[in-house]
């Protein structure tokens, strides 16, 4: 569980000596989003992502029992084998689940840019299909873990019962709920016991203290993903129409551009026009005029 779960990608995951999980259950969906702006996929290559998607799916459902299984070994018999087989797999289930998030985010996407063609309907009914698919497989893996968390918890309050007998309800209740990776809660525990059985059983108590808080990461974590994929449409959808907005925009300013254009041309040549009417009459006044003034001094004395 620590770190930073999506850092290392599966070949870390691979590499761990405990896990027990194959290669081949790596998210199968490897492509490459298209760039923005791209032609949308087709219909025959959007059902292909829609089938490695439904694979990875599946895989999920896998890992949710395999878990299950390694959570129940933890509480019955716990060992460092199966705690490493448990870390791993719950690393690889992280990284497969927002491998599925971000390939229904960008096929919800496509269906979105796909509005005005014939495979829009064909395309929004397959990803409601597969967020419908995933979000029960992540509710039911959310379950999974917070049935964990609770029976951890429980088998804390029976632990610290070992060491203090004595203990009220209430004392086990904040026992259940200490910080037990804090060294002065584990020796304040200490205090009243310190026989080497005491020890031991706070160590354990320690030990499912530390499965609890990566529980509870987990299921933050599940949440997020829940949550990004509850909003993808709101998030994706908004630059489309953005999109959309400015290219009405742009053909109704073009429209208007042309509109003047066609009335500037038209002003241009009136005033051309008036122009040489404007000259024609001024020539024409300085010819009568010339005709006067010349048939003045013509008949004159």
């Amino acid at each position: 569980y620590g770190g930073n779960p999506y850092g290392g990608g599966d070949n870390a995951v691979q590499s761990n000596p405990y896990t027990s999980v194959p290669a081949s259950t790596a998210p199968t969906t490897q492509y490459a989003p298209a760039a923005a702006g791209h032609a949308t996929l087709s219909q025959q290559d959007f059902l292909s992502r829609v089938e490695a998607v439904k694979a990875d799916i599946r895989t999920l459902t896998t890992h949710v029992g395999q878990i299950a299984s390694l959570h129940q070994r933890a509480l019955s018999s716990p060992d460092a084998t199966s705690s490493g087989q448990l870390e791993s797999i719950i690393t690889q289930t992280q990284v497969l689940n927002t491998s599925i998030k971000d390939q229904i985010k960008y096929l919800e996407t496509d269906a979105a840019r796909s509005i005005n063609t014939s495979n829009h309907t064909i395309k929004t009914t397959q990803v409601g299909q597969l967020k419908s698919s995933f979000t029960k497989q992540l509710q039911e893996y959310r379950q999974e873990e917070s049935t964990y968390e609770r029976r951890y918890r429980e088998q804390i309050a029976r632990q610290y019962r070992i060491v203090n007998p004595d203990a009220t309800d209430a004392e086990v209740e904040e026992a259940t709920q200490a910080d037990w990776g804090n060294e002065g809660v584990f020796q304040q525990a200490l205090r009243s016991n310190r026989s080497a059985t005491a020890n031991s059983v706070l160590g354990a108590v320690r030990a499912r203290h530390n499965d609890i808080q990566k529980i509870e990461r987990t299921l933050l974590e599940l949440q997020q993903i829940m949550e990004e994929l509850a909003t993808a449409v709101i998030l994706q959808d908004e630059p489309i129409q953005q999109a959309e907005r400015y290219t009405d925009q742009v053909k109704q300013d073009t429209t208007a551009g042309n509109v003047q254009l066609d009335r500037g041309i038209k002003s241009a040549r009136n005033a051309r026009k008036l122009k040489w009417w404007c000259l024609l009459i001024t020539l024409a006044i300085l010819i009568i005029v010339g005709l006067i003034v010349g048939l003045y001094f013509g008949v004159g004395p």
